[in-house]
């Protein structure tokens, strides 16, 4: 049974609920980044391999040089030298050292490396001025990774760092939840797409100019198609994109018009309906269904409905399909700069400009003629939450931001 005119928190947890993953895939660990891991990844070799050193100088035995001082040098004969990658064919004995470079395996009876600084080289001896105790400027084997050590839990969202541990741990594939495919469908017999020729009466398609442009910054794989207000082929094209694609994204006829057909495709294809409108503004007309097990999600046509309802319903559920509830939006706070009104019994979104004070935050409301620009323009969202008829002027509450550049660190 279709739910209508609810509120905004339970149109999130239905949207939640019906948005599960689609399946995993194994990818290159190169590719990796920014995907949702599938499957625990465990080391499969030690980091480093072997016993290596940390710096330059000579790999000791360390009883030899334990009273080394500048006063009371320790003669030592060097006998071969290892770099990065190489092995000694030495064993070292007392009274012998090896030169030996970052990052080489220590030869076989070493126990330190007495950094070069603390040396003097006499050609085929060097002398010691310092003492290295066992241990000394040794990175252990293991110890940056263990074979068999957890590297990644199920469920977390790989960032370069753990792309360079998993790598250490000498990991080259890993387990991800599959992205899913993205159908979006303008609907309007008034629409065209960008690159036609404008005529008297038609408009282009911004909204899924921006839904294309935010799902393909977040590395979501998207097909385009558009259809005139017809049930014959908006039913042709939502068909096509749900074929060929995991969630389809419709944009206009979904209020209550005689041209806003969308539900009754969706009803006439044999899909259903999940919810339909909400107690949410801009983005009333918003709404989820279901076709052939396939979610679904209808937004309005007018601009700003359009972007809150992708934002705030649709944004959160395509994340929980690519296996993570975490939020892909940004929260900050900040001071409003004058009150801002709504319903009491909806929940009302408030775009507002964002001006940085020093420190602090500060929103400003700005109304403006155009819809377009101002949400090019305006990049917080404040939610007045249902029950809450206002917010002041000064009061601090916390806000989307829709560009996160904006704090990006800056040198």
């Amino acid at each position: 049974m279709t739910l209508y005119d609810i509120g905004f928190h339970e149109a999130m947890r239905l949207s939640m609920t019906h948005s599960g993953t689609i399946g995993a895939e194994t990818i290159s660990v190169l590719k990796a980044a920014g995907r949702v891991v599938a499957q625990d990844v465990l080391a499969v070799v030690d980091s480093p391999s072997v016993d290596a050193s940390l710096k330059d100088g000579y790999a000791v035995v360390s009883g030899d040089i334990v009273d080394a001082s500048k006063d009371n040098p320790v003669k030592l004969m060097v006998i071969d030298s290892v770099a990065a990658g190489d092995q000694s064919g030495h064993r070292l004995c007392s009274g012998e050292t090896i030169r030996i470079l970052t990052g080489a395996p220590l030869p076989k009876g070493a126990q330190a490396v007495l950094i070069e600084e603390f040396t003097s080289n006499n050609g085929e001896f060097i002398y010691a001025h310092a003492d290295a105790a066992p241990g000394r400027n040794v990175l252990e084997k293991g110890v940056d990774v263990k074979c068999g050590q957890t590297l990644v839990q199920t469920g977390e969202t790989l960032i370069p760092q753990q792309i360079s541990l998993m790598i250490a741990g000498g990991v080259s594939d890993v387990r991800v939840y599959k992205k899913p495919i993205i159908g979006l469908l303008a609907t309007g017999s008034e629409v065209i797409m960008p690159g036609q020729p404008m005529t008297p009466g038609k408009v282009y398609a911004s909204n899924v100019g921006l839904q294309q442009a935010w799902l393909t910054m977040l590395g979501f794989e998207v097909r385009v198609l558009s259809a005139v207000d017809s049930v014959d082929r908006i039913a042709e094209s939502m068909l096509d994109l749900n074929k060929t694609c995991d969630v389809v994204l419709t944009s206009g006829g979904a209020w209550k018009g005689d041209r806003d057909l969308i539900a009754t495709v969706i009803d006439s294809l044999g899909g259903k309906m999940v919810f339909h409108r909400l107690r949410m503004g801009p983005g009333k007309a918003s709404g989820m269904g279901f076709l052939n097990n396939k979610p679904v999600f209808c937004l309005p046509g007018g601009p700003s409905s359009n972007m809150f309802g992708f934002v705030m319903i649709v944004l959160p559920a395509l994340f929980k399909i690519t296996g993570t509830d975490r939020c892909p939006h940004l929260s900050f706070e900040g001071k409003l700069e004058k009150e801002i009104t709504g319903q009491a019994d909806w929940t009302n979104l408030v775009q507002c400009d964002i001006v940085k004070n020093g420190p602090d935050i500060l929103l400003c409301p700005r109304k403006l003629k155009s819809r377009l620009v101002a949400m090019a323009t305006n990049h917080a969202i404040v939610v007045i939450p249902e029950g809450v008829e206002k917010f002041a002027a000064g009061d601090t509450v916390p806000f989307i931001c829709l560009h996160t550049e904006l704090f990006a660190y800056q040198v």
